[in-house]
């Protein structure tokens, strides 16, 4: 899709937005920075083009909806959200979306060859920031649905066009946890606030039911593909490179996903970016064989912060942690980290 800014004026539901800059792109989307003319508000408006009709509509309208399942001070909310039509019959989602000045995470990354040296940020604010990132997962793998009475589950379903989670439900409302993972976890996605310490993290359009049954070859590659689409590999956990029949995926993808996040945030990018740039070969290959090192020489993060991010980097899912074993250990090192 075209770098350049479209018509620099949008008129949407009886507004009118002045579009100043480009944020980011990406597939079929583009994030802008907008100004309503009539108020002076910026906001992050996500352009989403829909060129398949109805089913890509639905799509960009079940990452409007993601938003507002979540109410979290770690997570972005939804501010409004329309659909348009184009003269040639397409549609354009429009997501509008809170602007936050100070960028992202991944705009705020130490330079790689700090890594060995005493620069870059200290400690207890990577710490202090990922705690945030951490609540932001806790959130999505802790879910509750709201108490709708007398719904099957296939209906439950329906509205968000995710995956349903293997459970009983029987109307009672007893069985309503349902684990989300959002498996694109990067410093792209971590927005920080303006108070300049508060991390949001932000993009949903990879998000779904976490725990999924790979029954067949045909869904594991379908997973496979999707995975492929919508998650950066040198984030994405290993089991989503090879998805086998009789596997199953849980929300323990993101943890991998931190453990990745805790070592950029670190040594500026993921350990597996790491790998390819300093050794050459496959990302996936390493990724898949956790073929990952810290940066030689490096004196300036304890030995309990490396620990953290190798708690989190285990190759096989079912021993990986949980996010409240994540966030005890992450609470555990922050009480012996001086302030």
């Amino acid at each position: 899709m075209a770098c350049c800014l479209p018509v620099q004026t949008l008129h949407i539901n009886s507004r009118t937005f002045k579009v100043t800059k480009l944020l980011g792109e990406g597939g079929f989307s583009v994030v802008y920075l907008v100004q309503d003319v009539a108020t002076t508000r910026l906001y992050a408006c996500k352009k989403i083009y829909c060129p398949d009709g109805t089913d890509s509509v639905k799509e960009a309208l079940k990452e409007a909806e993601t938003y507002r399942m979540f109410t979290h001070p770690n997570i972005i909310r939804i501010l409004d959200v329309c659909v348009v039509q184009g003269k040639d019959g397409s549609k354009t989602v429009y997501i509008f979306l809170p602007y936050y000045r100070h960028g992202t995470l991944q705009d705020s990354l130490p330079p790689t060859e700090s890594g060995s040296g005493e620069t870059g940020p200290t400690e207890r604010s990577i710490l202090r920031m990922f705690r945030g990132v951490a609540y932001a997962v806790r959130a999505l793998h802790d879910h509750e649905l709201p108490e709708v009475p007398a719904r099957r589950a296939d209906s439950l379903d329906e509205g968000y066009g995710m995956e349903l989670e293997e459970r009983d439900v029987d109307g009672t409302g007893a069985e309503r946890h349902v684990a989300y993972a959002h498996r694109d976890i990067k410093p792209g996605n971590v927005l920080i606030a303006d108070d300049g310490m508060t991390p949001i993290l932000m993009d949903f359009g990879s998000m779904q039911r976490a725990r999924i049954h790979i029954r067949t070859r045909q869904q594991g590659l379908f997973e496979q593909d999707k995975a492929a689409e919508q998650c950066s590999m040198a984030y994405r956990a290993p089991e989503l490179f090879d998805i086998k029949t009789g596997t199953r995926l849980d929300e323990r993808v993101d943890i991998w996903s931190l453990g990745c996040l805790l070592y950029a945030q670190a040594y500026g990018e993921s350990p597996f970016d790491v790998q390819l740039n300093q050794q050459g070969g496959s990302v996936a290959m390493a990724v898949q064989n956790g073929r990952w090192s810290f940066p030689p020489g490096h004196t300036k993060y304890s030995k309990g912060f490396q620990e953290l991010i190798r708690f989190m980097l285990v190759v096989e899912p079912r021993e990986r942690p949980s996010i409240h074993q994540v966030i005890d250990r992450l609470d555990a090192l922050l009480l012996q980290t001086s302030t």
